[in-house]
């Protein structure tokens, strides 16, 4: 299988296994990143997608948890995904591997290999 191919199976696979619910729903507080069971936030599917990847030996350098504002002001978790067919963004949102060029959102920072990177825009 293409890397592209396990990236969109796997996106796929947990946005339809995971119920979204607020981390305020769940855990009574703003913010809390950690995998999900049942229920996750943006951010609990973004982890999620990663440590399946990471599992079936995707490289880590081409794996980052990227944070972002959704056109609304709100903030957003997904994760950015090198593959066989170029970068793409594994979203909740989408069930399908997307450019990050094609998203509306405003990019904040992404955590690769252990170091947060400031992003501006991508090209």
């Amino acid at each position: 299988m293409n890397s592209y191919s396990l990236a969109e199976r796997i996106n796929s696979d947990v946005n339809a296994s995971v119920t979204y619910k607020t981390d305020l729903q769940q855990y009574g507080k703003p913010e809390h990143w950690c995998l999900p069971t049942a229920f996750g936030d943006c951010e609990d599917y973004a982890l999620l997608k990663r440590k399946l990847l990471l599992e079936q030996g995707w490289p880590s350098d081409k794996l980052g948890l990227c944070v972002c504002y959704m056109p609304d002001g709100g903030g957003h978790c997904v994760l950015w995904v090198d593959t066989d067919k170029g970068s793409f963004i594994l979203d909740n949102n989408y069930n399908w591997p997307i450019s990050p060029v094609e998203l509306p959102y405003t990019w904040e920072s992404m955590l690769c290999n252990g170091k947060w990177l400031k992003l501006l825009a991508w090209q």
